[in-house]
């Protein structure tokens, strides 16, 4: 066999010039392939669409993400507030007892000016609940 019997220009594929082709032939290869360019940028349009609806979808789950992330940063905040409340409290309870301690301590002034049968004594006694209390409101 000759390999030059085999070979066939495109050209002849393009446009068929066979014998036994008519012009119905061809406008029917004509409309199918219209029909099929048409399906092509149908099925392209589907494509670009839909492609859309998936990015506004993603975007929509972003913004929503980005709106839980800022108020879980708001949250953050609030928790170092309430943690350095729990630093603090080591301190007020310290406090509170030295408070109670001077508390009791003028108390037991006052009572014991009642008791002394020194107006001297008692006077003395009074000062100090005084100084006391003073000392414990600041």
């Amino acid at each position: 066999m000759n390999t030059d019997e085999k070979v066939i220009s495109m050209d002849d594929y393009r446009n068929p010039k066979a014998p036994g082709d008519s012009s119905a032939a061809v406008a029917a290869s004509l409309r199918s392939m219209r029909r099929l360019s048409l399906l092509a940028l149908v099925v392209g349009l589907f494509a670009v669409l839909f492609s859309a609806g998936l990015f506004y979808k993603a975007n929509q789950g972003l913004t929503a993400l980005g709106g839980d992330v800022s108020g879980l940063g708001a949250r953050m905040g609030t928790m170092d507030v309430r943690l350095a409340e729990l630093e603090k409290l080591p301190a007020k309870t310290k406090k509170m007892v030295l408070d109670n301690a001077i508390m009791e301590m003028a108390q037991r002034a006052s009572y014991l000016s009642t008791q002394v049968d020194s107006q001297d004594q008692a006077a003395k006694l009074l000062q100090a609940m005084d100084l006391l209390q003073q000392s414990r409101q600041e």
